[in-house]
């Protein structure tokens, strides 16, 4: 049995595949991975049912359903709001009522631990914590927010578009891998872990204005 969460709690005897990156946040059977830690740095085109490896007990795995499924909520309030502002971009309107969308930080953070550890054999320095730490943070009955410092990123003038596209790169300092950058839909999510609680856990919001710089939507994870 292959398990990174044994030393969590006992595991059941069925051993189980995991997704790199969740299926569920790309509609395509087949989606480009950039920079693919587990394709030795390639970018491809792959089928989704491809994008496994056995390293979970079915008992462990069934537990992380309800992260991915928050990551799967992230990815759908992207497109609801790059398509509120295309249909809005033509409009005459000097101002719009403001659609929120909100994502839940802790399980958000919780599948951000959970996809790391799995990619982590792939990168080239060992991470600065090790799995059972990492694991314990996944399936902690705590909220983990403060052991997880998250930020969005955009570069200056970078179009924002939704496409069946991610990119994966280790965030590494003093030959230790301190966390990784996932682009999704364009938006580039960093995050580091840490075995103290050393972060703020603060909300963080991605805001989506029109040409006239008026706010239109705006994803808040919290």
């Amino acid at each position: 049995m292959k398990c990174w969460a044994k030393n969590v709690s006992p595991c059941c005897s069925t051993q189980s595949g995991e997704h790199y990156i969740t299926k569920g946040l790309f509609a395509d059977k087949m989606v480009r991975v950039e920079n693919a830690p587990f394709l030795g740095g390639q970018s491809k085109v792959i089928s989704k049912a491809s994008l496994t490896r056995n390293c979970l007990c079915k008992r462990h795995n069934e537990l992380l359903s309800i992260y991915d499924d928050e990551a799967i909520r992230f990815g759908e309030a992207l497109k609801y709001c790059q398509q509120l502002s295309a249909k809005r971009r033509n409009q005459k309107s000097k101002s719009f009522s403001v659609h929120r969308k909100y994502v839940n930080r802790d399980l958000f953070c919780r599948w951000y631990v959970k996809t790391f550890i799995g990619l982590i054999e792939f990168f080239k320095y060992p991470s600065v914590l090790d799995v059972d730490i990492l694991a314990e943070l996944v399936y902690s009955n705590e909220k983990i927010g403060k052991y997880v410092d998250l930020s969005f990123s955009m570069a200056m003038n970078e179009e924002f578009s939704i496409i069946e596209k991610v990119d994966i790169a280790p965030l590494e300092k003093n030959e230790q891998t301190l966390g990784m950058q996932i682009s999704i839909y364009g938006v580039r999510v960093n995050g580091i872990f840490s075995d103290k609680p050393n972060f703020k856990n603060e909300p963080m919001k991605i805001n989506f204005k029109e040409h006239r710089k008026v706010l239109s939507c705006v994803v808040q994870v919290q």
